[in-house]
């Protein structure tokens, strides 16, 4: 890609490990099962993945340094893909084998295949973005990153990424956008300042 390169999309990672399978107890068969009024669902106090996730994206906002907003944004990011299947995340595993060997194709089939078991999952649109934008299909990558943003709109990582996508279809008024996007989300981002300064210089080449 000419130029600088915006906010890079994390590497597809398989390192988390699916959520463990429910305990089995050693009791006696005949034991009963967990009343249905479980406190864990009731109590007031008791925050879904969805909330947390909003609440940490929210903070990464008001970070007041880098340290700080990176380690909120890797918490972001945990939350993100906390609920992916094991199946999901072997096809995840596989797209990134493919793409370690520049196999575009099949690197995006997997991810296809891993939307397709769990199409509510808004971060694996994210991850097939980033294989669009490596093999230069930048339309396909900004359609999928449409999808991420309607779910998560505080996707600081999708924002960038879609600044980057425009960018690249010489398109530098909607790219700074994006990218003015990102930085309200993640105003400590790595040499975001910097970017910010070369979006706004072809912004401004553009318009002379």
């Amino acid at each position: 890609m000419a130029g600088a390169v915006l906010l890079c999309a994390p590497a597809i990672s398989s390192a988390t490990p699916p959520p463990p399978a429910p305990s089995q107890t050693s009791g006696p068969a005949s034991a009963p099962p967990p009343a249905k009024n479980d406190s864990s669902k009731t109590h007031p106090h008791h925050k879904t993945v969805q909330e947390r996730l909003v609440e940490a994206e929210k903070a990464l906002a008001l970070a007041g340094n880098e340290k700080t907003a990176r380690q909120l944004a890797d918490q972001a990011e945990s939350l993100r893909s906390r609920s992916l299947t094991g199946a999901v995340r072997m096809l995840l595993s596989d797209s990134q084998d493919a793409l370690g060997k520049h196999d575009f194709q099949n690197a995006e089939d997997d991810l296809t295949s891993a939307i397709t078991i769990q199409p509510d999952q808004s971060i694996l649109r994210r991850y097939r973005a980033a294989v669009r934008l490596a093999a230069g299909d930048n339309n396909g990558a900004i359609s999928d990153l449409g999808v991420v943003i309607q779910a998560d709109p505080g996707d600081a990582t999708a924002w960038g990424m879609l600044a980057d996508a425009e960018r690249e279809r010489h398109e530098p008024d909607a790219a700074l956008r994006a990218y003015k996007q990102m930085m309200q989300l993640d105003p400590h981002a790595p040499d975001a300042d910097k970017q910010l300064k070369i979006l706004q210089t072809e912004k401004d080449g553009q318009e002379d």
